[in-house]
């Protein structure tokens, strides 16, 4: 018969306490639940009568993206795609690709960042189904917003989706970027 090694023995005991305390805690966890009684006639009950209570529930406070100053961004125009925004100066705009059935614009931020992608489609947004939105107005064109960090706006009989991805350092930025597209 092999050895077990101390370190495995002492797995198993460890293991084995484990498994047999939270037994004993469900044991005495239930029991004590069963024990709870309580007697007839045992609470009186009042009866009060309240009127003018507001049911509606109370809003909850939705974080908003801090203003960002856009004065100094350059401008973006590619009239093929119909489309025209303003992007920080540091920042580089790549020449668009087609990628499964999408134009794919990029806006590189810097190294030390992963690319803003903007997604042209005659057809559908890019990932947004089933997404909890908000409904908004970006320079007169109803656009869905995913918690400004994606951004379906349908113009052009094109959907244009804005992804700022995983740099979520990136979203005031960004929501100031989309906030300046036009068609």
């Amino acid at each position: 018969m092999p050895k077990i090694s101390a370190q495995s023995k002492t797995f198993i005991a460890l293991f084995c306490f484990a498994v047999v305390g939270t037994y004993l805690c469900l044991l005495l966890w239930a029991n004590s639940a069963g024990n709870i009684s309580v007697k007839p006639n045992s609470v009186t009950h009042t009866q009060t009568k309240i009127t003018n209570v507001d049911t509606a529930p109370t809003p909850t406070p939705v974080p908003t993206t801090p203003a960002v100053d856009t004065s100094g961004w350059k401008t973006y125009n590619d009239s093929k795609d119909g489309l025209s925004f303003l992007y920080k100066p540091g920042w580089k705009v790549l020449p668009a690709v087609n990628k499964n059935g999408y134009i794919v614009l990029q806006i590189d931020p810097g190294s030390k960042y992963y690319n803003i992608k903007i997604y042209i489609n005659p057809k559908e947004f890019y990932v947004m189904d089933g997404l909890p939105t908000k409904t908004e107005t970006i320079n007169g064109q109803t656009a869905l917003n995913v918690n400004d960090a994606l951004y379906g706006i349908e113009a052009n009989n094109n959907y244009y989706t804005f992804d700022v991805g995983m740099s979520m350092s990136l979203v005031p930025d960004f929501s100031a970027l989309v906030h300046t597209v036009k068609f």
